[in-house]
């Protein structure tokens, strides 16, 4: 229904407001850095990047092969669904059990041969197995907050904290349909232990939830796989089909690049025929990871390519590769976005996946040595108690990548049990943690096969270790001055906790190396990729979301930055994979919930964006005493409780005459707060309005319909 209002019915007895700047939510994708094979650098003259050459070069990944698309005459079928899946993986599986168990129509392809996944660490706030167990951890408790807030600003706070929001207020009870659909497949869930930092930044409670039975009891490191064929198992329970070994080539947008994303071309891998899947409703990408795509890991995450491209072998992709650390996956999804027209996430670069840290008995099993950390010249370079990914970017800023370890025999008694690598909580997975006797027992092993060196004096141990010279003396020198720093209880160096510093002089001394490129720095994938709002929609660079077109899992988008760091243990299969992916059945399912839709507004113009931003870019939207055309003018906004807001402007000698709008909000919210924004609007003689309390998205998108209005209107 419309509403009209007069200016003159608002301007009597009251002042006009006061002009102010029109704030404007626009978006930039930043140019990524190049790489080292962009298309189009061909000559002397183009092989030198500036801004302009950089910024009219297309890499290969973005261009779509010349073979597609596929002549309609060698598509040999159509298969139709509401709802089309691509990926078998954890968050591709978990997103299709939760919208068929919602009742929608949805298929599953995937390249692979069979259903899998890597690790099995799941993070979640609030669930009922830490309930049980006495964990008070939820967004509401300190220990929430703390974890939460410490996560986001150790990414620099560069990430999309709505889609955090999600996550974080949804979590527990996700975690709880997980445990509940695992159980009915016989997985077991167990906690792992949480991390304890003596500083208190790092700590976070027990919240990585393990699934494991009596053949692999080791969840912490194999229990994706079994969660990825529960899912599978699942999900054919109820009737689903999964197409494995159907390799998804491209997508299908209508209207040339514009409209809906309505089915997937996808390839039997087996008989090489082509499939076209049609999709109702929509389209979900799940393929996981790029980093086995050359190209994209020099644009996207090139700090990680250049230390791991001689490891990496991008010559092969096994779309069923279990836990390996020399690349996953080829980008497949990432890819077909690009070729209808997504955006990349805005983050840069990518976050890579990397951890291992300086060697040696850790007091979390997640941790670098907590004890001195040498390097080849044998000095130490950081304060060393960090859990196991940030004390692997420390050794990464060394030369030659190389960090020792040194210890001595007491170091075995500085706690009675020692965490293993795959314990839980209560020892509910038969996985125990070691006594001091057995600490000894493994580094005397160790000692055996030579990855430990052991020697009765310092002196002795740094001639095993292989310092000389200079070197040797500054090892020696670094050793004794952190057992001075031990006895006095102060780092004079990097002011490690005193509770955790422990002199060096009880021999045997024992000693280890982490070598970067031979032993050390385990790189798994690379995170993120395409431009993904709160909803999992795909978006185009102006944010715009792409009808139809969904993605989740690994892939997504501003959910990371700088490295994967697990200060929030197992928060990507928790997260993206596992809590976002069931949020996003439940919506898609759900044939009244209101996903974006249509494109972004814009409050400026070009020449507005591209000019420098003063302050006084668009001020005639927002100053009382700013003058129109004559006429009727419309505008639309998008966002709103439900749906677009749309209105209609009346002005008359050269001022806001009259508004008309659009109601299509609910009437207990959006309802009520337009008539009080329609009369701030008419009264201020601008755009300029103030939100109005909890109805957020109509305020919203009602000043971007105004300003949309009077863009149109403005002298």
């Amino acid at each position: 229904m419309s509403k009209q209002f007069s200016r003159r019915d608002f301007l009597k007895g009251a002042a006009a407001a006061g002009a102010g700047a029109m704030t404007m939510g626009l978006t930039a994708c930043s140019p990524a850095a190049a790489g080292n094979s962009p298309s189009g650098a061909g000559t002397a003259d183009n092989m030198v990047l500036s801004d302009q050459t950089y910024r009219n070069l297309k890499w290969k990944f973005e261009v779509m092969p010349e073979e597609y698309p596929i002549p309609e005459e060698k598509i040999t079928k159509t298969v139709t669904h509401d709802i089309i899946i691509i990926g078998s993986g954890m968050s591709g599986l978990c997103t299709a059990v939760s919208t068929k168990e919602s009742g929608a129509d949805v298929r599953v392809i995937s390249a692979g041969k069979r259903p899998i996944s890597r690790g099995g660490s799941n993070h979640a706030i609030g669930s009922k197995k830490q309930k049980e167990l006495g964990i008070d951890y939820t967004p509401d408790t300190a220990s929430g907050r703390h974890a939460a807030k410490v996560e986001k600003h150790s990414a620099a706070c560069y990430i999309d904290e709505r889609k955090w929001s999600t996550w974080i207020n949804n979590s527990g009870p996700a975690m709880d349909w997980m445990i509940d659909k695992m159980a009915s497949k016989g997985l077991k869930v167990c906690l792992e232990p949480g991390y304890v930092d003596p500083d208190g930044i790092l700590t976070v409670p027990a919240a990585s939830h393990s699934f494991y039975n009596e053949e692999v009891p080791f969840g912490m490191l194999f229990g994706a796989p079994l969660c990825a064929q529960a899912y599978a198992d699942i999900f054919k329970d109820m009737g689903g089909e999964i197409d494995f070994q159907t390799r998804a080539l491209y997508l299908i947008r209508d209207d040339n690049n514009t409209g809906r994303v309505s089915a997937v071309v996808a390839q039997n891998l087996e008989t090489g025929e082509y499939i076209k899947y049609s999709a109702n409703r929509a389209v979900v990408l799940a393929t996981g990871d790029f980093s086995k795509d050359p190209d994209m890991m020099a644009k996207y995450s090139p700090w990680a390519w250049n230390l791991y491209r001689n490891s990496i072998d991008t010559t092969k992709v096994d779309y069923d590769v279990a836990l390996a650390f020399n690349g996953l996956y080829p980008g497949d999804g990432h890819k077909m976005g690009l070729w209808i027209g997504a955006g990349w996430q805005k983050t840069y670069p990518n976050a890579p996946m990397i951890n291992c840290g300086a060697p040696g008995p850790k007091v979390n099993s997640i941790d670098n040595f907590w004890g001195i950390n040498l390097t080849s010249d044998g000095k130490r370079y950081h304060n060393e108690v960090t859990n196991f990914s940030y004390g692997a970017i420390a050794i990464l800023q060394l030369p030659d990548h190389i960090a020792y370890s040194v210890w001595d025999s007491r170091y075995a008694y500085i706690q009675d049990i020692w965490e293993t690598f795959g314990c839980s909580v209560n020892n509910e997975n038969g996985i125990l943690g070691a006594t001091p006797e057995q600490m000894i027992a493994g580094w005397e092993a160790d000692v055996e096969a030579g990855t430990c060196w052991k020697a009765n004096t310092i002196e002795e141990l740094v001639d095993k270790m292989g310092f000389k010279g200079e070197a040797r003396a500054n090892a020696i020198e670094s050793i004794n001055n952190y057992t001075k720093y031990a006895e006095q209880g102060r780092d004079e160096e990097y002011h490690v906790n005193p509770s955790v510093l422990h002199p060096i002089k009880t021999p045997p001394f024992y000693a280890a190396r982490t070598h970067f490129g031979k032993d050390a720095m385990t790189f798994l994938c690379v995170t993120g990729g395409l431009r993904t709002n709160e909803y999992m929609q795909v978006c185009e660079d102006d944010d715009t979301p792409i009808d139809g077109l969904f993605n989740t899992g690994i892939m997504v988008g501003d959910y990371y930055a700088g490295t994967y760091n697990f200060v929030m243990p197992g928060q990507n299969l928790g997260g993206v994979c596992n809590c976002l992916s069931y949020i996003l059945g439940r919506r898609l399912a759900d044939q009244n919930f209101k996903f974006r839709s249509g494109r972004i507004q814009r409050v400026s113009t070009p020449e507005d964006e591209s000019a420098q931003n003063d302050g006084s870019s668009m001020a005639s939207l927002g100053s009382g005493d700013a003058s129109y055309n004559d006429g009727v003018y419309s505008g639309t906004g998008s966002g709103g409780m439900g749906g677009d807001v749309k209105v209609e402007v009346t002005i008359e000698n050269g001022k806001l005459a009259s508004l008309t709008y659009t109601d299509n909000e609910t009437p207990e919210i959006g309802g009520k707060a337009l008539p009080e924004l329609v009369e701030q609007a008419v009264s201020a003689n601008a755009a300029t309005v103030d939100s109005v309390s909890g109805a957020t998205m109509t305020s919203t998108a009602f000043k971007a319909a105004l300003a949309d209005a009077l863009t149109k209107a403005a002298k």
